[in-house]
C-alpha cells in the first residue's frame, strides 16, 4: 500500500523532436501511456493550429466510419452471419495483422462511401420501380375486372358496391357520354377524408368505386407496410381532371395508367409480371453484393476506427506542441513519473528507427515550481476505494492519500449502521457472484445501475464483511439474537430482574442474547451503540489530526506542526478524548445501582459550565477536578495559539526574506516577488480555526448517525420479522405462511438490503468527505492524464478529443 499513501513522484520533461520523427514519436509515447502533454500554445485558437487540417481529416474518415455503422446496423445481418463476423473479428484482433497508411485507407473509405451511395441510389429506385408495379399489378387487376363487368362478365369476381357502380356507368355510356378517369392506389386510412374532399370539389360530378387490396404492400415513397385499396373516378371535362388529379396528389396517392380495352390491359398486366420477375432477380442480385460489402466492411471496421482514434489523438496532442521555425523542430513538455524517463528514452529510440531520421529526438528534466499532477497506481481491488475519495476531490501533489484507509474505515463504519450477520451475508453472496463472474461482466455492456455495482465489487464485497462482523458484535441475525456461547444471565420465575449467573464473567463475544426482549432492551441498544458512535468518531477524527502532521513534516512545514496539529490535537483530546476516557472508566467501573451511575452528558456540560464544583456523583476518581482544570485551560490556550502565531510569523519570514533579497539583488530591482497578503492570510486563519473549533463539537456529532441508522435498521429488521413472518408462523396455515414469508422476504431485500444500505453508503461517505478528510485532506490537485491509447480507446480517457 505504499504506493497508494502517496502519489507517484512526477517530473516535468522537455522533448524536442524533428518534423520526420514528430507523429512516430507521439505513437510510441502513446502506445506506453505515461506521459501528460501540456499545452504549450493556450493564447492559439483551435482552428489554428498546426495540425488541424490533420484532425479536421480524421473527423471525415469518422464521420464515413459511422455511416458505414449505419449501414451495417441497417442491413439486419442474420444470426449465423452475425456469430460468423464475431467469430473473424475475435480470430482477427489476436493476430498482428497489417495497418494500412492513412492515405490508403483515406481512398479506400472515400471508394467504399461512394460505392454504398451508389448502390443505396440504386436500390431504392429498384425498390421504388418494384412497389409501382405491384401496385400498377393491382390496379390492371382490380380495374379489368371492374370494366368486364359493367359489360356483364365476370360479375361474380367484384363485390356488389363495384356491380352497382357498374351498372351505373354502363347507363351512363350508353346516353353517349365521353367520360375520362383515373386510377390509382390510395392508402386506406385516408380514403374517407379524400373520398369528401372529391365530392366537395367537383360539386358531386363525379363516380368513384374502390377494392382493397387484400395483401399489406410496401409504399413506394414511405417504404413502409401499409393497408391500400385501388380507386377509379369518372369525370367529365378537363377541369375536373385537373382538379381529381391535384387532389390526388395532395393526398399521397399513386395514380397508374389503366387501357381502355380488355386486350391492351392484359398485355400490360403480363408486362408487369414480366417486369417484376427481372426485377426480382436484380434485387437479389444488388443486396447480395451490397451484404458482401458490408461483410467485409464488418470484418474490418474495428481495426480501422481504432487507428482513425489513434491518429486523431496523435495530431490532437502534436497541436499542443510548440514549432520552433529556426531549427525546425517540435518541442513538448509533459509530465511523466520519476520512473518512466528510461521508458520515454526507449520510446523515442523505437520512434527515430521508425521514421528513419538521422537527428535524434531529446529528453531533458525542466525544473519547475508548478504543482505537477497526482497520480496513484490502483488495481481492482483498490480502485473503488480511491474513487470514493477522488469523487470528493483530487488528492494535492504528495500529500497523504485517505484512500489507503477507507479501505478499512468506509466498510468498518458502514458495517456499524448495516450490522446484521444476515444481511450481511446476503450483501456477501452477492458481491462474491460479482467477484467470481467479474470476466464475464468486463466482456459485457452493462447498464449504468449494474456496472456500478461490478465496479465497486470488492468495495461490497468488504461492506459485507464489516456487517457480518458488526452483526456478530451486535448479536443479531435477521434481528433474531444466537446464544452460541451461553448466556451470562438467567430469568426465574416471579422475578423482576434477571441474575447474572457467572459473575464477573462475561459474555465471551458480542452482546448478551439475554438482552434481547428485555424491558430495558432499548435502553441498553442505544447507550451502548450511541458510546461507540462516540468512540470511534473521536478516534477517526483524532487519526484525521494525526495524519495532518505527517503531510507537515513531509512538506517541511514547522509552522503547520506546531501551531496547527499540536493545538487542535489538544483541543480535541482535552474535551473528547477526556470524553471517550469517561465512557472506557464508567465500563470498566461497577456502580451498585443505576441511579449511582454519573451522567456524562451532564459531567461534561458541568465541567465547563461549573468548572469550580464536582457533583458527588460525577466524582469519580481522586484529581478529576484538578484533571478538568487542567483540561479546560488546554482547551482555552489552544484557540489562540491556532489562531495568531502562523500568520505572524508568516509575516515576519516574508520580511526577513525581503529584506535579504533587496540587499543582495539591488541591481534586480524588478524582478518579480511571490505576493503576500498577510490580510488575506489572517482571515483565511481565523476562518480555519473557527471552522475547527466549531466542527470539532459538530463532527463528533456527526457520529452519532453510526448510532440512529444501526438501531433503525435493527427496530425495522425486528418488526418484519415479528409483526410479518412470526405472526404468520403461529396461524399453521401454509397458504398465510407462504404469504407471510413472500412479504418479509420482498421487505427485506427492498427495505433492509436496498434503501438501508444505501443509506449507510451514503452517510459512511459523509463521514469520511467532511468529519474525517477535513482535518488533513486538501483535495485540490488534478489528476495525471497520460496520453494513453488503452485510456482513449477504453473511454476512461477525461475530455475527449
Amino acid at each position: 500500500m505504499g504506493e497508494l499513501f502517496r502519489s507517484e513522484p512526477m517530473q516535468l520533461v522537455q522533448l524536442f523532436m524533428s518534423l520526420e520523427a514528430a507523429r512516430d514519436t507521439v505513437d510510441e509515447l502513446g502506445e506506453i501511456g505515461l506521459i501528460q502533454f501540456k499545452d504549450l500554445n493556450p493564447e492559439v485558437n483551435a482552428i489554428q493550429r498546426n495540425f488541424v487540417a490533420e484532425v479536421k481529416r480524421c473527423d471525415e474518415m469518422e464521420r464515413k466510419l459511422r455511416f458505414f455503422e449505419d449501414q451495417i446496423e441497417k442491413q439486419n445481418f442474420a444470426e449465423e452471419e452475425l456469430e460468423h463476423l464475431q467469430l473473424g473479428l475475435s480470430i482477427g484482433s489476436s493476430k498482428k495483422t497489417l495497418v494500412p497508411e492513412m492515405d490508403e485507407l483515406e481512398a479506400r473509405f472515400e471508394d467504399l462511401e461512394k460505392e454504398l451511395t451508389q448502390m443505396n441510389s440504386n436500390q431504392e429506385k429498384l425498390k421504388r420501380n418494384y412497389n409501382e408495379l405491384i401496385e400498377l399489378k393491382h390496379v390492371l387487376e382490380k380495374d379489368s375486372v371492374f370494366f368486364e363487368s359493367s359489360g356483364g362478365a365476370e360479375r361474380d369476381r367484384y363485390d356488389e358496391e363495384a356491380d352497382v357502380g357498374s351498372s351505373e356507368v354502363a347507363g351512363l355510356t350508353s346516353f353517349g357520354v365521353k367520360l375520362g378517369f383515373v386510377t390509382g392506389v390510395v392508402e386506406r386510412s385516408k380514403m374517407v377524408t379524400f373520398e369528401r374532399v372529391l365530392w366537395r370539389a367537383t360539386r358531386g360530378n363525379l363516380f368513384m368505386r374502390t377494392a382493397p387490396i387484400e395483401e399489406r404492400i410496401e409504399d413506394p415513397k414511405t417504404n413502409e407496410l401499409v393497408d391500400k385499396l385501388v380507386f377509379i373516378i369518372f369525370f367529365q371535362g378537363d377541369r375536373a381532371e385537373s382538379k381529381v388529379k391535384k387532389i390526388c396528389e395532395s393526398f399521397g396517392a399513386n395514380l397508374y395508367p389503366c387501357p381502355d380495352s380488355a386486350q391492351e390491359r392484359r398485355e400490360m398486366f403480363n408486362q408487369v409480371e414480366t417486369r417484376l420477375d427481372d426485377l426480382d432477380v436484380v434485387l437479389e442480385r444488388s443486396l447480395d453484393h451490397r451484404k458482401k460489402v458490408l461483410l467485409d466492411i464488418a470484418t474490418h471496421i474495428e481495426d480501422w476506427k481504432t487507428q482513425v482514434v489513434k491518429e486523431k489523438s496523435i495530431y490532437h496532442n502534436m497541436n499542443l506542441f510548440n514549432y520552433d521555425v529556426g531549427r525546425k523542430c517540435l518541442i513538448a513538455e509533459g509530465w511523466c513519473p520519476l520512473t518512466a524517463t528510461e521508458d520515454i528514452q526507449d520510446a523515442l529510440k523505437r520512434a527515430n528507427e521508425r521514421s528513419g531520421t538521422l537527428v535524434p529526438s531529446i529528453v531533458n528534466v525542466v525544473k519547475t515550481r508548478e504543482q505537477p499532477p497526482t497520480h496513484f497506481k490502483t488495481n481492482k481491488f483498490t480502485k473503488s476505494f480511491q474513487g470514493i475519495v477522488d469523487a470528493y476531490g483530487m488528492a494535492r501533489y504528495r500529500e497523504v492519500n485517505p484512500g489507503v484507509f477507507t479501505i478499512v474505515t468506509f466498510p468498518f463504519l458502514f458495517g456499524m449502521m448495516f450490522g446484521d450477520v444476515g444481511h450481511g451475508i446476503m450483501l456477501f453472496i452477492f458481491a462474491v457472484y460479482l467477484c467470481i463472474k467479474e470476466d464475464t461482466f468486463s466482456k459485457m455492456k452493462l447498464n449504468e445501475m449494474v456496472k456500478t455495482c461490478f465496479d465497486g465489487r470488492y468495495l461490497l464485497l468488504l461492506m459485507a464483511l464489516g456487517a457480518i462482523y458488526c452483526g456478530a458484535l451486535y448479536n443479531e441475525v435477521f434481528s433474531v439474537p444466537l446464544d452460541i456461547f451461553g448466556s451470562r444471565w438467567q430469568y426465574f420465575e416471579g422475578e423482576q430482574f434477571a441474575e447474572w449467573t457467572n459473575p464477573g464473567i462475561a459474555y465471551p463475544f458480542g452482546v448478551d442474547p439475554a438482552w434481547k426482549g428485555a424491558k430495558n432492551e432499548l435502553l441498553y441498544y442505544n447507550s451502548i451503540k450511541m458510546k461507540l458512535s462516540i468512540i470511534f468518531g473521536v478516534t477517526h477524527m483524532v487519526f484525521g489530526i494525526l495524519l495532518s502532521a505527517l503531510n507537515g513534516i513531509y512538506f517541511k512545514k514547522p509552522y503547520n506542526i506546531w501551531f496547527e496539529f499540536v493545538p487542535q490535537l489538544c483541543f480535541m483530546m482535552s474535551i473528547f478524548g477526556y470524553m471517550v476516557f469517561l465512557i472506557f472508566f464508567k465500563w470498566s467501573y461497577e456502580f451498585s445501582a443505576p441511579q449511582d451511575a454519573p451522567n456524562l452528558l451532564n459531567l461534561m456540560i458541568s465541567m465547563f459550565l461549573k468548572p469550580f464544583k464536582l457533583q458527588p456523583i460525577d466524582d469519580l476518581f481522586p484529581g478529576q477536578l484538578y484533571l478538568q482544570w487542567v483540561l479546560i485551560a488546554v482547551c482555552a490556550i489552544s484557540v489562540p495559539m491556532m489562531l495568531l502565531p502562523k500568520p505572524l510569523l508568516l509575516r515576519r519570514d516574508h520580511k526577513r526574506g525581503y529584506k535579504r533579497l533587496a540587499e543582495s539583488h539591488e541591481e534586480d530591482g524588478d524582478e518579480e516577488e511571490e505576493e503576500f497578503d498577510f490580510n488575506e492570510i489572517f482571515i483565511h486563519q481565523i476562518i480555519h480555526t473557527i471552522e475547527f473549533v466549531l466542527g470539532a463539537i459538530s463532527n463528533t456529532a456527526s457520529y452519532l448517525r453510526l448510532w440512529a441508522l444501526s438501531l433503525a435498521h435493527s427496530e425495522l429488521a425486528t418488526v418484519f420479522w415479528e409483526r410479518v413472518l412470526v405472526l404468520t408462523l403461529e396461524k399453521n396455515n401454509f397458504f398465510l405462511i407462504f404469504v407471510g414469508f413472500a412479504i418479509w422476504a420482498g421487505a427485506t431485500f427492498g427495505v433492509l438490503l436496498v434503501m438501508e444500505s444505501l443509506s449507510a453508503f451514503l452517510h459512511a461517505l459523509r463521514l469520511h468527505w467532511v468529519e474525517f478528510q477535513n482535518k488533513f485532506y486538501m483535495g485540490d490537485g488534478y489528476k495525471f492524464q497520460p496520453f494513453s491509447y488503452q485510456q482513449i480507446l477504453s473511454g476512461e480517457e477525461e475530455g475527449g478529443l
